[in-house]
């Protein structure tokens, strides 16, 4: 099926349509169960957490807290600038012309799965900068971004902006951990160190 756009209509607009027109049910489970994937992202702090508590490794502890607080911080930021911004979802704004395969209850601006993918992402990504840890992260931010596409509930500017926080966050909570870490009595992992260098 060729896909089509509508002119005369902004660029957010277009991309969903097209997505729109090229949605199948098939697609549509599997772009669900994509999107959804991110609830298990806290397992990820989590999980380190309980691994640094059972080996006594005060590092792995410290790397939980940081991964833990990147995505908090990066999460609250987006739940408030959703309410400051105040958004419609697409399937709102142009009801009877975009359809969502789901709804939504908060406001379209930033996309919050993606803030949580890219952050976990990041965060991965700067403790263990190796092509095997960062290729799977990234792969599945993106897929996660694009599924909100593919469902269409939200706008690709939503998606986009909530990447960039999600990065940026990870970034400067590892920046800052380190910095907060050269004053500890243990000396940091060498997944730490290079984590440092790697995010400049």
């Amino acid at each position: 099926m060729v896909c089509t756009v509508c002119e005369g209509q902004n660029l957010d607009y277009r991309i969903l349509k097209s997505l729109q027109e090229c949605r199948t049910e098939t697609g549509s489970r599997v772009m669900w169960w994509t999107s959804n994937s991110v609830i298990l992202a806290p397992l990820v702090p989590t999980g380190m957490a309980i691994g640094g508590w059972v080996s006594d490794d005060k590092p792995l502890l410290a790397d939980a807290a940081t991964v833990g607080a990147s995505m908090g911080t990066s999460f609250g930021l987006v739940m408030g600038t959703k309410y400051i911004v105040r958004r419609p979802r697409p399937y709102i704004k142009y009801e009877g012309d975009l359809v969502s395969v789901s709804t939504e209850p908060d406001p379209s601006f930033p996309s919050g799965h993606s803030v949580l993918a890219f952050s976990t992402a990041t965060s991965l990504s700067l403790l263990y900068p190796r092509w095997y840890v960062i290729a799977p992260s990234f792969l599945w931010a993106a897929a996660v971004g694009y599924s909100r596409l593919y469902l269409g509930v939200h706008y690709p500017s939503d998606v986009l902006v909530g990447a960039l926080i999600g990065v940026g966050v990870a970034v400067l909570s590892h920046y800052v951990a380190q910095r907060l870490r050269e004053d500890t009595p243990w000396a940091p992992s060498d997944a730490v160190v290079l984590s440092y260098k790697f995010s400049f």
